[in-house]
């Protein structure tokens, strides 16, 4: 296995397996590292999961606006196990498949930038290894959750797009901590999956901040309809949960506090890297030829990823990360 391309690429999501197939079929050689799986955020923790997870949901309640149609229960276990179905039990390996036929060299850990056109890569087993680019490093890492700095809340290690979309069991009760899309289908497959109690809290006046008014207003209906409890204007103050596991108290800044056995943050995405100010740069400030680039979120970019992934007709899966001295 060869340490010296024309490009190398860290994030084996859709912009930066996009990247490597386009330097390919340009004439060069290029290499992909990814940590965790090839194929992105997208496949396994976000767009197809929680499809899987939504359309039982949408259809079980489509066949009960039907007069004459009546159904039963919805069997939970066989719904997770199509959505494990649907993200290929979460194995990579067909996805892996794909860029080695590109050819593509595949790498799995940790890229790290170890100097001009330098990739540092530490594997699982704590194995290292440095490749070099003759041409340029492309930086596409996307983003991960963002959870809030509210006091006891990373400590009561709450629920993100991962392990919602990757739960093996319907929590009782949950209480969601945002508005926007994630906060919203979540909450929706959750409770329609069984979740009794699930309660939204929402800063802001309404759901779907980013989109139409009447978007939003249509899924508070809705929610209301399916007994969904939304708090508006609803400040979460502070989260406790003695036991690992166990149950969790939400203490809101107006009303009583809420118990629940999970709590979901959805409030957005914070780029996945640990020293993120080395590497911030003015928005219009085009890089020089063969510094590094950066894909997707680095750049303004929300529909990078995508754009990504329709570009790449031929690929199945999706997923990236983003740059930094420490990537994930």
């Amino acid at each position: 296995m060869a340490d010296e391309f024309d490009v190398i690429v860290i994030g084996a999501g859709p912009a930066g397996e996009n990247a490597a197939d386009r330097a390919v079929r340009g004439g060069l050689t290029a290499a992909i590292v990814e940590e965790r799986l090839a194929g992105g955020e997208c496949s396994y923790w976000a767009c197809v999961p929680s499809k899987a997870l939504l359309r039982p949901v949408d259809l079980a309640a489509e066949v009960a606006r039907v007069p004459g149609l009546t159904l039963g229960e919805i069997d939970v276990a066989r719904v997770l196990a199509r959505r494990d179905e649907a993200v290929s039990a979460y194995d990579d390996g067909g996805q892996v498949r794909w860029i080695e036929s590109v050819p593509i060299e595949f790498f799995r850990g940790r890229g790290r930038l170890d100097g001009p056109k330098r990739v540092r890569v530490t594997t699982e087993d704590g194995d290292e290894r440095v490749l070099t680019a003759r041409q340029a490093v492309v930086l596409a890492t996307g983003s991960t959750a963002a959870v809030p700095p509210v006091p006891g809340l990373a400590e009561a290690n709450p629920w993100t797009s991962h392990e919602v979309t990757a739960a093996s069991s319907v929590p009782e009760r949950l209480v969601v901590l945002g508005g926007g899309v994630v906060a919203c289908e979540m909450a929706q497959a959750m409770h329609g999956l069984g979740a009794r109690q699930t309660t939204v809290v929402v800063r802001g006046g309404r759901l779907l901040g980013r989109m139409e008014p009447f978007a939003g207003e249509l899924v508070a209906e809705s929610f209301a309809e399916a007994g969904i409890d939304v708090r508006f204007h609803t400040q979460m103050e502070r989260v406790e949960r003695p036991e690992p596991g166990g149950k969790v108290t939400v203490h809101l800044g107006d009303g009583p506090p809420l118990e629940a056995d999970e709590v979901l943050v959805a409030t957005g995405r914070d780029v996945a890297t640990r020293a993120r100010a080395r590497h911030d740069r003015p928005a219009r400030r085009r890089p020089r030829r063969g510094r590094r680039q950066h894909a997707g979120h680095r750049r303004g970019r929300r529909l990078a990823l995508r754009r990504g992934r329709r570009q790449r007709a031929g690929a199945a899966h999706a997923h990236g990360q983003v740059p930094g001295a420490d990537l994930r």
